[in-house]
């Protein structure tokens, strides 16, 4: 992608510029307006027809309708988001959910599948922003993971394993771009979703610590702080949002 300085911009030289992922629904959705309230241009993406009304709701400038699977998708919204503001600071990486069922059972095409999907898509969104970013002086991505990650589960065989790896790939791209001011870490969320604290399942209040599943805007809370230049020396990290869950010092 040619990337061209003294490019003309709609944000002012101190408005910071974000993209997120996957952003229709859920976490990527929460994410988008969490970062919208503090003062990003966000620009958005997402498979579903969804993604158009996230936009009207928070009055978007780019928004595009594809899928972090397909590089050129990927690839459109890089060039429309830099093209439209010149810069961009900070990358959500969020996507969809992958595939179950028993480890020996599932087939070669889910597990490519949610290759794709996990881990091809960070590294080709990388590969897309990070040169913009270091010619800018810096920038941070944040992929979305999850607790199982850290501490497989064999519910989830598929998802365990891609983001173990999505764990070691962000160390190493930390540790490379550490020096040119461009950080990347992951948040590794257990249960997720808006409740009303009188509606739980009585399994997750027994599964559990806290006796409830996290909202949305928890994790994108945490989101947005390692965006910011208030973690601005971490980087490498997968930062648990499990309500005290995990077992694993």
């Amino acid at each position: 992608m040619l990337i061209q300085s003294g490019m003309a911009t709609d944000a002012g030289a101190e408005t910071k510029v974000a993209i997120v992922t996957a952003a229709s629904r859920g976490i990527g959705a929460s994410c988008a307006r969490v970062l919208e309230q503090r003062g990003y241009e966000v620009a958005v993406m997402s498979r579903s027809n969804d993604i158009h009304a996230l936009a009207a709701e928070l009055e978007l400038k780019v928004v595009v309708q594809g899928s972090v699977t397909v590089p050129a998708d990927l690839e459109r919204l890089v060039q429309m988001t830099f093209g439209r503001y010149g810069r961009i600071d900070a990358v959500v990486n969020n996507s969809g959910n992958p595939a179950v069922g028993a480890l020996l059972e599932i087939p070669d095409d889910a597990w490519l599948d949610v290759f794709e999907m996990y881990l091809m898509s960070i590294i080709r969104m990388s590969r897309l922003v990070t040169p913009i970013m270091a010619a800018q002086g810096g920038g941070a991505l944040v992929n979305i993971s999850g607790s199982d990650g850290l501490e497989p589960d064999l519910r989830f065989p598929v998802a365990s394993t891609m983001r173990a790896s999505l764990s070691a790939y962000t160390k190493l791209f930390a540790r490379q771009f550490a020096e040119k001011a461009i950080r990347m870490n992951c948040v590794a969320p257990n249960v997720v979703f808006d409740h009303e604290p009188d509606n739980i399942r009585d399994n997750l209040r027994r599964e559990l610590p806290m006796h409830r599943p996290a909202q949305y805007r928890e994790v994108a809370d945490v989101v947005a702080f390692l965006l910011s230049s208030e973690s601005s020396y971490v980087t490498g990290e997968t930062i648990r949002i499990d309500g005290g869950q995990s077992r694993a010092l």
